[in-house]
């Protein structure tokens, strides 16, 4: 029997719990007297507001920004499930616009410089499957660079395609940490100016949520782990 390391998702864990404290920070102490205005502007964009989102999302992580914020933007701007469903969305068609100009455009330049690195050129092979490509989608590997490697690959663009949508596990701890920043951000507001909770608040709601967060974090955890484990066990088989 495999004896689970505790430490690594601990430090895991930490990491996770420091992130929340980082965007709380961010969003209590530089961002608090934009939040109402950035707010109501999304709320007036309507529905042009989630396509806004997703267009930047493409662009940017197209030119290797990280996915992350963006993840983190959707669970403060729009809640967990809202943001984790646009956020999603907005990874599946990025990851579908970078595989088609990885492939047509800029495939020769991305492939000589993988002759400089035989190790990453093995690694590229290996990642021609259906299997491999949702297995890294579920692990903590760079988005943006996958959808490189992967472009240059003989996978088809159709299981390529399928095996995007195991990206949103790992979206799902990072939109929940940025909608319990920005809660947390706007409870300390609410209760800097009246001493008390919000009416609609209570004890309850905050260890739920908080509960519901570390759930989150571990669960997204363990599923990185075992996908890096797969990874590793069936490279050693090609």
């Amino acid at each position: 029997m495999q004896k689970i390391d505790w430490h690594h998702y601990a430090i895991r864990i930490v990491v996770a719990v420091l992130s929340l404290v980082g965007v709380f920070c961010l969003f209590h102490f530089v961002l608090e007297q934009y939040i109402v205005s950035v707010e109501t502007e999304i709320a007036y964009l309507g529905y042009w507001g989630p396509v806004l989102f997703i267009s930047l999302f493409i662009l940017c992580t197209s030119i290797m920004f990280p996915e992350s914020i963006f993840a983190l933007a959707a669970g403060a701007i729009f809640g967990i499930w809202w943001g984790l469903l646009w956020i999603t969305i907005a990874g599946v068609l990025a990851s579908f616009f970078i595989f088609i100009i990885g492939r047509h455009v800029f495939r020769k330049p991305v492939e000589r410089l993988l002759t400089l690195h035989p190790k990453l050129q093995s690694f590229v092979e290996s990642a021609s499957s259906f299997r491999i490509i949702a297995l890294l989608r579920l692990s903590p590997f760079n988005f943006s660079v996958l959808c490189y490697l992967a472009s240059t690959s003989k996978i088809k663009f159709s299981s390529y395609a399928f095996a995007s949508i195991a990206m949103a596990p790992g979206f799902l701890s990072t939109t929940y940490i940025g909608y319990a920043a920005k809660h947390a951000a706007d409870l300390a507001k609410f209760y800097k100016e009246t001493g008390k909770l919000p009416p609609e608040d209570s004890i309850v709601h905050e260890i739920t949520l908080y509960g519901g967060l570390i759930v989150a974090v571990t669960v997204s955890i363990v599923i990185a782990k075992v996908a890096l484990k797969s990874v590793k066990n069936y490279s050693k088989l090609q």
